[in-house]
């Protein structure tokens, strides 16, 4: 790609390929996830977030790996989680505050928190300066420890509601087979199209002088995000709100452990490479995660006087965040 109009061109029908992939992931994620019986949260947090964050997981390893560029994959980590929190709040102020944020089981809070112990954690880390370890790094690995306890926790505290919605629901009987070769399917597409996507990305972003970090934030974190976009509006047709949530914060997490994995793809310690423009962007997810949980905790009031100000408030902060970041990544 040697010009910008190609470059662009690129991008464009490799964003088609995966966001096409992407819904089709989520579709038949949903189906299997139906098949299980597993409570929604759990189906959300881990068999629906995971196959819609493949995307960023593909894009953030062709990044480091092929197109050397680790700042746009950082960029898309923390690009991805404000964008996730900014689509929960639009959904949430169409279909209702209470709908999205309320009724939520125990292990929603968990998940939450255990997003936000991940952002913290990579911030720290990467301050620190982070170590080699192997073929991965310090910092990789206690990102790894953290999310798969984290996702533990998750597991351990909406089993009791998992038996029960397989109680009152039992799962439909039937072959999976054809839903687990969709998805098969769709995970290839969405490799295959994340290696063109990330390479036109940086081509953009040498091209322009707008800077990896800024186009990782925004142009290739939109992207990647619409797949959970497409399946929180969905969950919210559906009313299957756990889904939708989980989905979210899930995606989330599993975001920041996909720093664990890029690690090995990577020359050095890939958050080494933070630079001011991600340390706002990781400040920017955190806060709005933040404050998605204090709508979570505010939706078991009468009132909902918080949640009322809070959401709104959420797109109008991920603004603001998007053009601090634009202006460092400019310097």
């Amino acid at each position: 790609m040697e010009n910008m109009s190609s470059a662009i061109a690129v991008f464009l029908i490799s964003s088609l390929f995966v966001i096409l992939a992407g819904v089709a992931l989520a579709r038949y994620g949903d189906a299997l996830a139906e098949k299980t019986g597993w409570g929604t949260l759990w189906v959300g947090t881990i068999l629906v977030s995971v196959s819609t964050s493949l995307p960023e997981l593909s894009i953030n390893i062709s990044a480091v790996w092929l197109e050397e560029s680790p700042g746009l994959a950082l960029g898309n980590v923390f690009g991805a989680n404000m964008i996730n929190l900014f689509v929960i709040s639009i959904v949430a102020l169409i279909f209702g505050i209470r709908n999205i944020f309320g009724h939520q089981a125990k292990g929603t809070q968990i998940l939450v928190k255990v997003g936000l112990i991940l952002v913290v954690l990579s911030a720290v880390v990467a301050i620190s300066g982070d170590a080699s370890l192997g073929p991965s790094s310090l910092g990789g690995l206690f990102i790894a420890i953290t999310y798969i306890t984290g996702m533990r926790w998750v597991y351990n505290a909406g089993r009791a509601e998992a038996k029960s919605a397989a109680a009152e629901n039992p799962a439909p009987k039937g072959s999976a087979r054809k839903d687990w070769i969709g998805f098969g399917i769709a995970s290839l597409v969405v490799i295959i199209a994340g290696r063109f996507l990330a390479a036109s990305a940086d081509t953009i972003a040498e091209l322009s002088g707008i800077g990896a970090s800024f186009i990782g934030v925004l142009l290739v974190s939109l992207v990647t995000t619409l797949p959970e976009g497409s399946v929180t509006i969905a969950a919210a047709f559906r009313k299957s709100y756990g889904i939708a949530i989980g989905n979210v914060y899930g995606s989330c997490a599993f975001n920041v452990f996909i720093i664990t994995l890029a690690d090995l793809f990577s020359k050095t310690p890939l958050l080494r490479a933070m630079e001011g423009a991600h340390y706002v962007a990781a400040t920017g997810a955190f806060i709005l995660m933040g404050l998605g949980l204090l709508v979570i905790r505010d939706s078991r009031s009468n009132t909902l006087r918080l949640g009322r100000i809070v959401t709104p408030a959420i797109p109008v902060l991920y603004v603001i965040m998007l053009f601090w970041v634009y202006h460092l990544a400019q310097g």
